[in-house]
């Protein structure tokens, strides 16, 4: 008799479990491909002609993506995702929930938090202009830092007398974009403590319309690092006719960073420098048919020391400019792609020579 008990149990313990599974399925997909690149550096800027080649070469990509997803018996689903590049390094990862018509969470690592929808929305036939640069763009930078260890909210398309409205919030307990493991948080920053974000974008007829905001609180447990919290703002139109698109945008970045003036000669990067930047992006793309399309952007940062030298002159502002011709060929599952990308001033350094990258891709998707 207690034998056909502890079955009896048994049994009713494995139905329970199995009632609470969901339906899932893993996929796995993929692309890979060769790449030839060629830079030229030339002298000062006013003066690039005097150029020698440098740092040609011959390489590879691959990136490899697992991802999953299942259905709850509410009929929310969860999905998670993977990538894996060249050197079998995790590039990112997230897991998320879409709760119907509540919107999404997501919480991830490598992700680029709300801010990669902002960061460079400008219509390109390959890769974002500042991809070409050799050093850091400020337009790539927005947003920067509320990327990893954070939970991200998008709200779904919500119609609006004709347009289709969607809403972005993220929220980072510690602002230091390090990445997280299993289970883990992100690393203290020496400088930041929370930060949130906020952004919205609006599409109607050919236009599309979006704005961010972000800001990260100075940490008071830091002495002499920050004057203040830093703030990260964008906002840009786009607007596609049939084959032709193009885009404008504008951003400023301030990091509220303590410390003597930035000289107008001295390379700079977002995150280290003080005074703020200034950034306006224009661009077009274009679909000559089905298969190949072509682009131009330029990408114009400003970087302002909003300070004094030793003599007390005021510091001029320093001009990055970035200009980037593309095209993209897609054959199936094949693709040709390439770029050639001019930048003055690089590093915001006004001495600095200036720089050519040119890029040719041969890719497969599987």
């Amino acid at each position: 008799m207690n034998k056909l008990k502890k079955i009896g149990l048994t049994a009713l313990g494995t139905t329970l479990v199995a009632s609470s599974a969901f339906a899932g399925e893993i996929s796995v997909s993929g692309d890979a491909g060769y790449t030839w690149s060629s830079e030229s550096v030339g002298g000062a800027s006013a003066t690039p002609a005097t150029g020698t080649a440098t740092n040609d070469g011959i390489g590879y990509n691959h990136d490899i993506s697992l991802s999953g997803s299942g259905e709850l018996d509410n009929g929310w689903s969860v999905s998670t995702s993977m990538i894996l590049v060249e050197d079998s390094s995790l590039s990112s990862s997230h897991v998320k929930l879409t709760m119907g018509g509540l919107g999404s969470l997501l919480v991830g690592n490598g992700q680029g938090g709300i801010g990669s929808n902002f960061d460079n929305a400008i219509p390109t036939a390959y890769e974002e202009a500042h991809d070409g640069e050799k050093d850091s763009a400020a337009i790539d930078n927005i947003g920067a830092d509320h990327g990893n260890g954070g939970i991200d909210y998008t709200s779904p398309a919500i119609d609006l007398m004709g347009a289709s409205v969607t809403l972005m919030a993220g929220y980072v307990p510690e602002a230091s974009a390090t990445a997280v493991g299993e289970g883990g948080v992100s690393t203290a920053s020496a400088l930041w403590a929370s930060g949130q974000s906020f952004g919205a974008t609006i599409a109607y007829g050919g236009f599309t319309v979006g704005g961010y905001t972000s800001e990260k609180k100075a940490d008071a447990g830091t002495a002499n690092g920050t004057d203040g919290d830093a703030t990260d703002h964008t906002a840009y139109v786009k607007y596609t006719a049939g084959p032709v698109s193009i885009g404008y945008q504008e951003g400023y970045i301030e990091k509220s960073i303590k410390g003597a003036a930035t000289a107008k000669a001295t390379a700079k990067t977002v995150a280290a420098a003080n005074g703020h930047f200034d950034i306006e992006a224009m661009g077009i793309a274009f679909n000559v048919n089905e298969n190949f399309s072509i682009s131009w952007q330029e990408v114009e940062e400003t970087y302002d020391a909003q300070a004094s030298n030793a003599s007390g002159q005021v510091i001029a502002d320093v001009v990055k400019e970035s200009t980037s011709i593309q095209f993209a060929y897609t054959m199936g599952s094949m693709s040709i792609k390439g770029y050639q990308t001019d930048t003055d001033n690089p590093g915001w350094d006004s001495d600095a020579k200036s720089n050519e990258v040119t890029e040719l891709a041969v890719n497969f998707a599987f």
